[in-house]
């Protein structure tokens, strides 16, 4: 199958590239969509219903906020995949192609007839990526997982402890984003071990493992010492200035030692119980409350030039709209303007070895016909 018109990187790393992606929701579909910014021809198969992410936040017609996200640079096409006929045009499609992806519960592909040791029969050098939630083994693999899920099993929101000492989920389906870029990074890794050694590949990512992959110092902590600090370098955190929040962070002792004296707090300064981050964890109720007395007397502006000019991290607590406001962030290099069709211009950071304009998301099946009429072809 040809390069399709869709996808801009017609240079990128991964031009020439055939990835048939039927998986659904955000991490999968990220995979697919970074793939095609590096250059691949991605084909996103929708079942009739859609992709469930298609209605998942603000929506326009069949896209949604995240399915554009998640699926820019691909072709749509809608396969029934019950169907016998289309299942043996997946197959045709799965024959030509580099690299399958799905998503669905582990046991469901070998069911329907598109699981990997079916696909590997039609082709015998393809790289098959599966994405679940617990693996495809173990008691657990067949348990509902999402983002929230995977956070809340694998310790991650436990580790996750607010100043007001409770555990919360992260709001942004962080789990899912990070599974889609760690499952391209083993599908880019297949593809040179498949040049090494020519055969199948089968990869199997998950929301809990990555989950777990991104605690490695907790886990290694924990099972070593039997617990584990939940909080680093206190008295790091968020204060709350006259007119915002502020994050301050205090990489060693000496930046503690710093804060203090450029805040002027003479009585932390001679308490000889705050030498050390032990002791200051000792004493975390008291010296975050002398913090706080001290920068709410100031605006956030006033405390980011002090403590900056200290070098000491810190930062104001920006919202998503002050970023998009804040001019830097596009001069810099960190934005960039995306236009979509059907969608008012939007800003994207984009990373390297990617196109600014990668391509758009495609509407539900809206190039079926072509894709189908080029494998008659």
């Amino acid at each position: 199958m040809a390069l399709d018109k869709n996808n801009k990187n017609v240079d990128g790393p991964l031009s020439g590239k055939l990835v048939i992606d039927a998986s659904q929701g955000i991490a999968g579909p990220y995979c697919g969509q970074m793939l095609a910014a590096y250059g691949a021809r991605v084909i996103k198969i929708d079942p009739p219903t859609g992709d469930w992410c298609r209605s998942v936040g603000t929506t326009f017609g069949t896209l949604s906020i995240y399915s554009v996200a998640y699926n820019r640079g691909k072709e749509g096409i809608v396969l029934d995949l019950k169907d016998k006929e289309d299942l043996e045009t997946l197959y045709e499609m799965v024959s030509q192609a580099d690299i399958f992806l799905e998503s669905s519960r582990p046991g469901v592909a070998d069911k329907i007839g598109i699981g990997f040791d079916t696909l590997k029969k039609k082709n015998s050098s393809l790289i098959y990526l599966s994405v679940s939630g617990f693996g495809q083994e173990g008691a657990y693999a067949k348990r509902p997982c999402t983002d929230g899920v995977a956070q809340a099993y694998s310790g991650f929101v436990d580790g996750n402890v607010g100043n007001d000492d409770t555990p919360h989920k992260v709001d942004i389906p962080i789990i899912d984003i990070v599974t889609g870029m760690m499952s391209c990074q083993s599908v880019l890794a297949a593809l040179h071990l498949r040049d090494r050694k020519g055969e199948a590949i089968y990869l199997d990512n998950n929301l809990v493992g990555s989950s777990l992959e991104v605690q490695k110092a907790r886990l290694m902590e924990q099972h070593i010492n039997g617990s584990v600090v939940t909080k680093l370098n206190i008295p790091s955190g968020i204060y709350k200035a006259k007119d915002a929040n502020v994050a301050i962070a205090l990489a060693t002792i000496a930046h503690f030692k710093k804060l203090i004296d450029v805040l002027g707090a003479k009585d932390l300064q001679e308490d000889p119980g705050l030498d050390d981050f032990e002791g200051c964890a000792q004493n975390e109720d008291r010296l975050r409350a002398r913090l706080q007395e001290i920068i709410g007397t100031e605006t956030s502006e006033h405390w980011a030039e002090l403590l900056g000019a200290a070098g000491i991290i810190v930062n104001r607590i920006n919202s998503v709209q002050d970023v998009l406001d804040d001019d830097n962030a596009q001069d810099g290099g960190l934005l960039h303007q995306i236009n979509h069709p059907g969608l008012q211009n939007y800003l994207l950071p984009v990373m390297p070895l990617m196109p600014v304009e990668v391509g758009h998301a495609p509407e539900t099946g809206q190039h079926t016909d072509a894709v189908l009429s080029e494998l008659k072809s």
